[in-house]
């Protein structure tokens, strides 16, 4: 008689396994501070967001079109052979986070680059943990690359 196996759901792939640690010891201190802002109503929201782009210094695009009116907490590397950046903006919805993103994909393009993916994940209060974030914010880039949704920003209000 066969025995009957539970099915699995599919897991991580390795090489996103790999991205999401690596995506969520950087972003830990920082969501970790976003949050104590969040608690203590110094700030009302902010914005994690995941970017890629092809033939271009993306890091330097970052820092180029930031405003000074833009309050861009940090900028991390998370992927260098995917050219993938991690943002986090402070005291901003998905609105200006959105805008922001709009605005550095319009130049990316001017300038060369291509192949641009997006997710952004707007967080209103500290009931998530960093982990969900981070699998949140790497799952909608995924999908976003899958889809071949070049120049596009998949986005999400956690509340």
């Amino acid at each position: 008689m066969k025995e009957k196996r539970k099915q699995q759901k599919p897991g991580i792939a390795e090489n996103d396994f790999d991205r999401l640690v690596s995506l969520t010891d950087k972003l830990r201190s920082g969501i970790d501070l976003l949050y104590y802002l969040l608690d203590n109503r110094k700030t009302d929201a902010f914005v994690a967001a995941l970017i890629s782009a092809e033939s271009i210094d993306l890091e330097k695009q970052i820092r180029k079109q930031k405003r000074k009116t833009d309050i861009l907490y940090k900028v991390y590397e998370v992927d260098a052979s995917q050219n993938l950046y991690a943002l986090l903006c402070q005291g901003t919805g998905v609105d200006g986070g959105y805008y922001f993103i709009q605005r550095l994909i319009e130049a990316i393009r001017e300038r060369g680059g291509k192949d641009v993916y997006c997710s952004e994940l707007e967080i209103n209060n500290s009931r998530h943990s960093i982990s969900e974030i981070t699998l949140r914010l790497l799952d909608m880039y995924r999908r976003a690359r899958n889809e071949k949704a070049d120049g596009e920003i998949k986005y999400h209000a956690l509340s």
